[in-house]
């Protein structure tokens, strides 16, 4: 019996240990899937449905130094579509931003105050070679002055949700930067800052709304001011667009913005569109020895390629996805079909399967009647929202819902039962 039990005690001591050792090893393997990115935080997500795909300190805030000017060129597009700024209109120099063009420690192109650039030299100055002095002529342009300008960024900020931006300059500078642009009751070294989360929701934004923002963010090269007086040859900060050092031919980068500073070290948003399907990802506070030090490129490649490789992105339409017996209390058929009122993408894991993906139907109050659709409704009738979760779960987003929703539609026309029928099914119910 003694025997016996030595074991039967050897045999669990030895199952213990296998099972300890296979959780150690399945959380090593777990944690190994995931890139171990060299920067403070970050994150990756669907440039269409903010769907979240990585996630490091997303929600820290940390300064994101011209990163800024995403948010600062968003109010001029936005200025311009609304017919409150042209593209071919000429812009002012004031001194101070004369004089801070020319300051060898900042990002600039030469701008002289005896003479005019149009919003379209500045905007792309801004954006191709992150002309600080650019963006800060185009806010006065804007709003007339630069704290009037700034206080416009602090109120679209809150307009579009970005709860954690803190703004004090228009280009991403220190406020001791701006020197008699900036604020003589806040410190010197105080600068811009913004959560990884609410830079990549900028980023969807604007991609949303201004997708011709790409056009300029993916020239690697071009001339300001060609054959005039201030005539500079701009080369954009990010490297990894084509014909620069860190493109890859896997990875057609097409923007965003760089963002560095002595406090941010080296920042990067980034886009690509690889195989029809668009990601954008942030990475904030990589190391940054000096110019052109790749750290932030390199680990934006590490990050996306990670997201193309875990997941596969899987198109919910008309044929692939329906929802079925949706229930119709009043209709001449008592339960529809129902589908996504657009092609929308879900990055499923790869060893994910599509039977894992569930929805909950959230019918909107105006098509609401009895807890199910309300009868009579057109073909192709937006009815409501579909939450999704996946294997059980919520799927995260970056939006102020943060969870996947699809807009939902009709498939068919759905009839109204006649008044006998309807009156039946009352009386049933309360039965």
């Amino acid at each position: 019996m003694l025997v016996n039990s030595r074991r039967n005690g050897l045999k669990f001591g030895l199952f213990l240990c296998i099972f300890i050792v296979t959780l150690m090893v399945g959380g090593l393997t777990a944690k190994a899937a995931a890139p171990d990115l060299q920067v403070r935080s970050a994150i990756a997500v669907d440039a269409n449905t903010g769907q979240v795909l990585y996630q490091k300190n997303d929600q820290r805030k940390l300064p994101i130094a011209s990163m800024t000017k995403l948010l600062s060129i968003y109010i001029v597009l936005k200025e311009i579509k609304n017919g409150q700024l042209h593209w071919n209109q000429k812009v002012a120099i004031s001194p101070e931003i004369a004089k801070m063009s020319r300051n060898p420690d900042l990002t600039n192109v030469p701008l002289s105050a005896n003479r005019k650039y149009t919003v379209r030299e500045l905007y792309r100055a801004s954006l191709i070679t992150s002309a600080n002095a650019a963006v800060s002529a185009l806010g006065n342009a804007v709003s007339g002055s630069p704290h009037r300008f700034v206080n416009k960024m602090r109120s679209t900020t809150k307009q579009l949700g970005l709860t954690s931006a803190h703004i004090v300059t228009a280009s991403g500078i220190t406020n001791g930067q701006a020197g008699k642009l900036g604020y003589s009751s806040v410190a010197k070294n105080d600068e811009n800052t913004m959560s990884a989360k609410d830079v990549a929701r900028l980023s969807q934004i604007i991609l949303k709304e201004y997708p011709e923002i790409l056009r300029t963010t993916s020239q690697s090269k071009a001339w300001f001011d060609k054959g005039g007086s201030s005539q500079t040859r701009m080369q954009n900060w990010d490297l990894m667009l084509k014909g620069l050092s860190q493109y890859r031919a896997n990875l057609p980068v097409d923007g965003l913005k760089t963002g560095t500073s002595n406090a941010a070290g080296g920042n990067f948003v980034g886009t690509v569109n690889r195989d029809g399907h668009r990601i954008i990802t942030v990475v904030m506070h990589a190391q940054n020895k000096g110019t052109g030090d790749p750290a932030r490129f390199v680990q934006t490649r590490n990050l996306m390629n990670w997201v193309y490789a875990s997941y596969r992105p899987v198109t919910l339409n008309a044929q692939t996805y329906q929802l079925s017996n949706v229930k119709v209390p009043m209709g001449k058929v008592k339960t529809a079909e129902m589908t996504v009122t657009k092609p929308t993408t879900v990055w499923l894991g790869k060893h994910q399967s599509r039977t894992q993906l569930k929805s909950k139907l959230l019918i909107d109050v105006n098509h609401q009647e009895k807890d199910g659709l309300k009868a009579p409704a057109a073909a192709n009738t937006t009815i409501g929202k579909a939450r999704l979760t996946l294997a059980g779960k919520p799927i995260l987003q970056i939006d102020h819902s943060g969870t996947v929703t699809l807009p939902i539609k009709t498939i068919y026309s759905i009839k109204r039962a006649n008044w006998i029928v309807r009156t039946w099914r009352d009386f049933i119910s309360l039965f």
